[in-house]
């Protein structure tokens, strides 16, 4: 525990300024959970709406500086190309059996390399 009084105060201010960035980083996973959830159950039109809100809390995030401006692009980029994605193969019939077949790692030895022996001069 802090003995100045400045350090004090400056704890106090720590604390709130922490609770004000949770509740913020909250609203933005809440927003792109709900994106993401709409798209598994195919409610596209509602998917899209909440990404303009999820778009929203990132830029206002980002503008507080409670996360950096490029990780909120990057989760915008990446949440965009989600919907996108799922928005244009909607249409397409999922597949039913995927198997992913196993590829065999064949081991390779590893060899010391070779040691250079260096010629000696003959003294004439």
């Amino acid at each position: 525990m802090p003995i100045k009084k400045n350090a004090i105060k400056y704890m106090r201010v720590t604390a709130r300024k922490t609770e004000k960035n949770k509740i913020v980083k909250g609203v933005v996973k809440s927003a792109i959970k709900k994106t993401r959830e709409a798209v598994a159950a195919g409610k596209f039109d509602d998917a899209q709406k909440f990404y303009k809100e999820a778009q929203k809390a990132l830029d206002k995030a980002a503008e507080k500086n409670i996360i950096k401006k490029n990780t909120a692009a990057n989760k915008k980029s990446r949440l965009n190309a989600f919907v996108k994605k799922a928005v244009l193969n909607k249409d397409e019939p999922k597949k039913t059996s995927t198997k992913k077949t196993a590829t065999k790692k064949v081991a390779v030895k590893k060899v010391a390399p070779k040691k250079k022996v260096a010629a000696k001069k003959v003294a004439a």
